[in-house]
């Protein structure tokens, strides 16, 4: 059970700050993976996070988006040609490996990314 300086700081942490502790510790319990802040441009990575946004793209062939954030930043997973998922939705702990590019708006992203839904820190 934390102290009561322990309590005192946790309650003065911004909430961002807290979530992105608990991530992180979440994500240091998954063996193999390496930070999405240290994934490295044009390389193969195994990365962890929460899925925070999902969008679905119906042109061209259909593609679905999941944004994931790991408590050291965001990824785009992307995959082409396909208009669902079974089992990604909102706060599902997702592992994924890829090569790692770069987004039309700046975040890294992995295409077409192998995955493995595991329990979110929520479920752990």
């Amino acid at each position: 059970m934390p102290g009561f300086r322990e309590l005192i700081d946790r309650l003065a942490t911004p909430p961002e700050e807290v979530r992105a502790q608990e991530l992180t510790r979440w994500r240091s319990g998954i063996p193999g993976v390496c930070p999405i802040a240290e994934a490295a441009p044009r390389k193969h990575c195994r990365v962890a996070g929460v899925v925070r946004n999902i969008r679905i793209d119906p042109a061209e062939g259909g593609s679905v988006e999941a944004t994931i954030t790991d408590g050291s930043g965001s990824l785009i997973l992307r995959w082409l040609g396909r208009s669902s998922l079974q089992g990604v939705r909102l706060g599902v702990g997702i592992v994924a490996q890829g090569m790692r590019g770069q987004a039309d708006g700046g975040l890294p992203v992995i295409l077409n990314p192998e995955y493995e839904l595991v329990p979110g820190p929520e479920q752990s």
